[in-house]
């Protein structure tokens, strides 16, 4: 996977977790400010001939200690190079036996997946991802979210919304009918039913952007589909039972988010060896089971889960790391949603209430976009707007 290393500090930490000589840890710490590449558990005979070949082209590679001989342990591998010797790199490995070939096959795709530009069709339209930051408005018909809850809980409050998202610039809607706040209790699939199926009839005659639906439940996502829903944004990433088979049916698009547990639980102690990280393969392991069960590649949708399980507070920020490490998952070349808006670690950082965080929301929603985020979800579609508009001009 791809790395990004922020800071000499960081640096340090990664080589250190690796298994580094110390002395070896000095050199090499210059060399972390090009592209950096990580692969994990790699047998120690791999790992030297991935040290061997990037030397031989100008770049190097961290290795354990461990994986020298007279050890000759698996090692984590760090590959420190430009992009251009990454693919010099991913040549010579596909010409070698087949564990480098595979090697060399993820790094060729990594850095084409980089900068790689992707269309997807949401309803009618047709979204050019890396062109623009798109946004989707959100729209909760609950009573109990944790930001706007029981603001819209009338289908003509709920459409009214809708239409006003629609005017400021949202790309996409996307209607929530259960809260997925932290501690909140599930509600029954008739229960959010019941909520999103007047609204989503109630819309498609007065708005005309895409819709998509806030549900993990896949007899919801079944209803709102055969309603006129466009596509399904799934918390779960599809481990419910049944979800599958509904989005290839269907043939939309879906969202697969990162969460550790469920709402009701997800903030209790979660621990991380290293978030961004282990969202990654959470990630790439959810996109994997979707296309191996059928589902179009370029159906699919990622997201870091912002604030799902992820530890705020007392000198820890998950949530801040993953969207400053944000670029490690352009590797999967899969469109970026992330969900910024309003959430308690901005909060935490402001020392600011819910409705007082709308500068720090679009602070942060600006360094995710520099980042590669291709979609913000959000509460303030107009202001967002205006903030991406200006970053999309130096960025893209």
């Amino acid at each position: 996977m791809l790395k990004v290393i922020m800071n000499e500090e960081e640096g340090r930490r990664e080589l250190q977790r690796i298994g580094v000589h110390p002395e070896g840890i000095d050199i090499m710490l210059p060399k972390l400010r090009g592209m950096v590449m990580k692969f994990r558990e790699v047998p120690p005979q791999d790992a030297l001939i991935l040290k061997q070949e990037m030397l031989s082209i100008g770049g190097d590679a961290a290795v354990a200690e461990k994986a020298l001989p007279p050890s000759s342990k698996v090692t984590d591998v760090l590959l420190m190079g430009t992009r251009k010797q990454m693919m010099h790199l991913a040549e010579r490995l596909q010409r070698q036996y087949e564990r480098l070939q595979l090697l060399g096959n993820e790094i060729a795709r990594e850095m084409e997946n980089l900068d790689k530009k992707t269309t997807m069709k949401i309803g009618d339209r047709t979204f050019s991802f890396g062109t623009r930051t798109y946004l989707m408005g959100i729209l909760n018909v609950t009573p109990d979210s944790f930001y706007d809850g029981g603001k819209y809980t009338t289908v003509a409050h709920a459409v009214e919304r809708a239409k006003e998202l629609e005017r400021q610039g949202a790309d996409i809607i996307d209607i929530g009918g259960e809260s997925s706040r932290p501690f909140s209790e599930p509600i029954s699939a008739k229960e959010e039913l019941e909520r999103i199926l007047p609204v989503i009839k109630a819309m498609r005659k007065e708005v005309e952007v895409p819709i998509s639906v806030d549900t993990y439940k896949p007899e919801v996502a079944e209803k709102a589909l055969e309603r006129g829903a466009d596509m399904i944004n799934d918390i779960m990433a599809l481990r419910n039972e049944g979800m599958v088979e509904v989005i290839k049916e269907h043939d939309v698009p879906v969202c697969l988010m990162h969460m550790k547990g469920e709402p009701k639980n997800m903030q209790v102690k979660p621990e991380y060896e290293n978030v961004t990280e282990e969202v990654y393969s959470f990630l790439k392991e959810r996109v994997q089971f979707a296309v191996e069960r059928g589902i179009a590649e370029d159906r699919i949708i990622i997201d870091p889960g912002i604030g799902f399980g992820k530890r705020t507070g007392k000198g820890i920020e998950d949530n801040c790391d993953i969207i400053a490490h944000m670029r490690e998952l352009k590797g999967m070349g899969r469109p970026v949603l992330v969900g910024i808006s309003q959430k308690t670690f901005i909060g935490n950082i402001l020392g600011a209430e819910k409705g007082e965080r709308i500068e720090g929301s679009l602070g942060a929603e600006a360094v995710a976009i520099i980042n590669g985020a291709d979609i913000i979800r959000c509460h303030h579609v107009l202001k967002t707007k205006r903030m991406a508009a200006v970053v999309d001009r130096i960025v893209r």
